[in-house]
Order: structure tokens, then C-alpha cells, then sequence
């Protein structure tokens, strides 16, 4: 007899999307002349994670609340990883995100 799985997906948490945003941060600050690889790693792992909608809201919200935890980040920067990773993101990277539009 063959059971189907009851659970549901789960859904990108804030620590996920902070463990996989973490390697950009040196780039961000402007520490780093060049993106280290992790960082687009990473970015192309939250993108790959976030499929649903909820799941982009909520990954907009963390990043969001992360840029407040480091005011050392610099917006061009932070727009520039996505292109610089070759990744599309469903938001702009930016330090005034508005997450809820």
C-alpha cells in the first residue's frame, strides 16, 4: 500500500535566508573588491528555495530586517550581487526594500 506524504513544503525561514546571504556581506559593506562565489551560491539557493509566493514575501522580510542589523551596507552594492551573480531576484536588493508591495 503506498501513503502519500501529508506534509506540506516547508517554507524558507529567516535563518535560511541568512545563512545563504551571509557570504555577500563583505562584498556589501564594500570590505571586498570582488563577490566571493559563496555569496552567489547562496543567492541562487534562496531563489531556488523561495517558489512561492509566500515564500518571497517572507525572504524580502528577512533580508529587509537584516540590512537593519548592518548599516554598513552600501545600496549600490547590494543592488550590483544580482547582476554580479548572474541571478534574477524576485525583488530588488536594496536597503529601502519594500517588502510589502
Amino acid at each position: 500500500m503506498y501513503l502519500a506524504d501529508s506534509r506540506s513544503p516547508a517554507s524558507i525561514t529567516c535563518s535560511t535566508v541568512e545563512l545563504n546571504a551571509m557570504p555577500c556581506l563583505p562584498y556589501a559593506e564594500g570590505d571586498k573588491p570582488t563577490i566571493d562565489p559563496k555569496c552567489c551560491t547562496g543567492l541562487q539557493n534562496l531563489v531556488a528555495t523561495a517558489t512561492s509566493k509566500n515564500d518571497k514575501v517572507t525572504a524580502c522580510h528577512c533580508l529587509e530586517d537584516a540590512f537593519q542589523k548592518f548599516p554598513a551596507i552600501h545600496d549600490k552594492y547590494m543592488k550590483a550581487i544580482p547582476n554580479l551573480c548572474n541571478v534574477t531576484v524576485p525583488f530588488p536588493l536594496s536597503k529601502e526594500m519594500k517588502c510589502d508591495k
